[in-house]
């Protein structure tokens, strides 16, 4: 049994992910720790979000969109004007070595029979997975039976039986579900920047069994200091919005 510690969107929120990393440990040590993209952008402390991460044991990590914009592998005109500004200005701040660093990351990899991006197989920058549809259109475009992803900010699984049959739900905190002989996708939700109303960091623990044919995943919440967080990107001269938001998970 492998036990992953899955984490989405923390968007240079350190004191949100330091609540995680404490609150997963809680439970007991995972053997790896898989990042779903977005860990920078928005926050003030992208940089430190790195810088932790990257003492994680067996790290998996893959870029997302506001990585790419980061990083200068893609334009911010498609980003809205709230976070086109908060990108531009990760951009600036990035040291040499993290930038380097994110350049390095893959957009999809496979680990343990589960595919792993950002925002869907089909496109793992772009595309969100809110409904079926989405999620039927994108099994053709991976071949493991299940994809772990982000982008949404909200926690989910998608499931779809051997009779074609789609099994959709939005997560929370404490719900604890078997994946078995399913094709599925499985989001965490968003370490930094909630938006399913619950302010709280989310994260979810992956165990995959040794035959790599069936996941248990087990949806947490925890509290974190959001008024710290809202402080630095306060003082940090991002848009105010960014922080606002933050106590109301939106």
């Amino acid at each position: 049994m492998t036990t992953v510690l899955l984490l989405s969107d923390i968007h240079g929120n350190l004191p949100a992910l330091d609540a995680v990393l404490e609150g997963a440990a809680s439970h007991g040590a995972s053997s790896e720790v898989w990042v779903l993209g977005d860990s920078v952008g928005y926050g003030a402390q992208s940089n430190e979000v790195i810088h932790r991460l990257r003492t994680s044991p067996n790290l998996t990590m893959v870029k997302g969109n506001h990585e790419v914009a980061a990083i200068g592998e893609m334009s911010t005109a498609n980003f809205n004007p709230t976070a086109g500004a908060a990108a531009d200005w990760t951009a600036r701040s990035l040291e040499p070595e993290i930038k380097e660093f994110l350049m390095s990351l893959p957009l999809v990899v496979e680990r343990h029979g589960v595919t792993i991006c950002h925002g869907t197989p089909r496109n793992p920058i772009w595309e969100y997975m809110f409904t079926s549809r989405t999620a039927e259109l994108n099994l053709e475009h991976f071949q493991t039976l299940g994809c772990v992803h982000g982008h949404t900010h909200i926690p989910s699984i998608f499931g779809r039986d051997a009779s074609g049959t789609w099994r959709v739900k939005q997560a929370i905190d404490g719900d604890e579900v078997v994946l078995a002989d399913l094709r599925w996708f499985v989001n965490p939700g968003s370490v930094g920047q909630p938006r399913d109303g619950d302010p709280r960091a989310a994260y979810a623990l992956l165990e995959v069994d040794d035959k790599e044919t069936s996941v248990r995943v087990n949806f947490h919440r925890v509290e974190y200091d959001v008024s710290l967080a809202q402080d630095l990107i306060l003082d940090a001269g991002l848009p105010p919005s960014l922080a606002f938001r933050l106590s109301e998970g939106r």
